[in-house]
């Protein structure tokens, strides 16, 4: 900035208030220009970390997220940052591989850089990181399901609802064997999954539900199959905790000989882009993406300005394809997906 200064021949406050965009000073439209020129031609960028330190604010939202290979998380972040750029702010994103080392680095950064707000879209950051963002006075919101923490906006999936549309349906077409597979059971969220499927496994009064568990890749959902046709009473229907453990319950079916879904009926959860392009396409439970990334950023807007903590419930919906139908030897029918 002295460079500039020095060779404009104006104050270093003149410079800052020009490069800031600002107008809070009359300062003429050739000045402006000559400024703007020579910082162009000794490449002069603003240190924006720097900006932000002394100004004690950003543009900045952070948006955390859990694993950025899961296909779950393109169409979240894509809204999210349509959404913040659409007024005037940039995203940080943070990835965090179900770490606390990088969860604990992510909220350093966000509360150094002075972050807007903080979208956290997983479910292992536990009370003591969010406590550091509600003590840095940073609006956050958590997207996932499970207990709302208090002084922190939440936007929950309820689990539950697109469970109970699966399972009912799948009664419908005459199923009464069933079985679960979720993700491990140190994640918070594989927990909540497997206690909602058993809550209304038991007020279905479907008996003898059980639920395996393995990692949230294609390579769990086959490791899963396996196990599952180690048991006894093999069930007729397998609901699956996301999509990418139902593709790989279904490439291990096909691999061991049993037809989905003439044999044996799958469900996944999330309806991730290629959920359609599977063979046969996969019923899922939809979890409506964009308008989470989108709800999440405007929650944490509206947190910004007012003492109100914002609050919603998600609730997806079931999508009927071709990985699901009567079991064997059933007089049950197809029928229309659930609203």
């Amino acid at each position: 900035m002295k460079d500039v200064a020095e060779r404009a021949g104006v104050s270093l406050s003149t410079v800052s208030v020009v490069l800031s965009g600002s107008r809070r000073l009359a300062i003429s439209d050739q000045t402006r220009r000559s400024v703007l020129a020579i910082a162009k031609e000794l490449n002069y960028h603003p240190n924006a970390h720097a900006s932000n330190l002394a100004k004690r604010s950003s543009n900045l939202f952070g948006l955390v997220i859990s694993e950025i290979a899961n296909p779950f998380f393109p169409e979240v972040i894509r809204s999210f940052e349509s959404a913040a750029g659409a007024q005037g702010f940039d995203m940080r994103l943070f990835n965090t591989e179900y770490d606390p080392e990088r969860s604990q680095r992510a909220v350093s950064t966000m509360i150094t850089s002075n972050v807007c707000g903080a979208a956290v879209f997983t479910s292992r950051f536990g009370r003591p990181l969010v406590a550091q963002l509600v003590k840095a006075r940073i609006p956050t919101v958590l997207v996932r399901a499970g207990v709302v923490e208090p002084k922190v906006g939440a936007i929950q999936i309820d689990f539950g609802h697109g469970i109970r549309q699966a399972m009912e349906y799948l009664i419908a077409l005459g199923h009464a064997r069933f079985c679960a597979i979720t993700g491990p059971d140190e994640i918070p969220s594989a927990r909540l999954y497997a206690a909602a499927y058993m809550k209304i496994a038991k007020q279905l009064k479907m008996q003898n539900c059980p639920v395996f568990s393995c990692n949230y890749r294609h390579d769990g959902g086959m490791a899963a199959v396996r196990s599952i046709f180690q048991t006894k009473d093999v069930p007729t229907a397998i609901l699956c905790a996301n999509d990418l453990i139902a593709l790989g319950a279904i490439s291990e079916l096909e691999r061991i000989g049993v037809s989905v879904p003439e044999d044996l009926s799958v469900v996944g959860f999330d309806d991730l882009v290629f959920a359609h392009l599977a063979r046969p396409p996969l019923t899922t439970v939809a979890v409506p993406r964009n308008e989470i990334g989108s709800l999440a950023f405007h929650a944490l807007l509206k947190m910004q300005t007012s003492d109100t903590i914002e609050r919603h419930r998600v609730k997806p919906r079931l999508i009927v394809r071709g990985s699901t139908a009567a079991p064997p030897g059933s007089i049950g029918q197809a029928t229309p997906a659930p609203n």
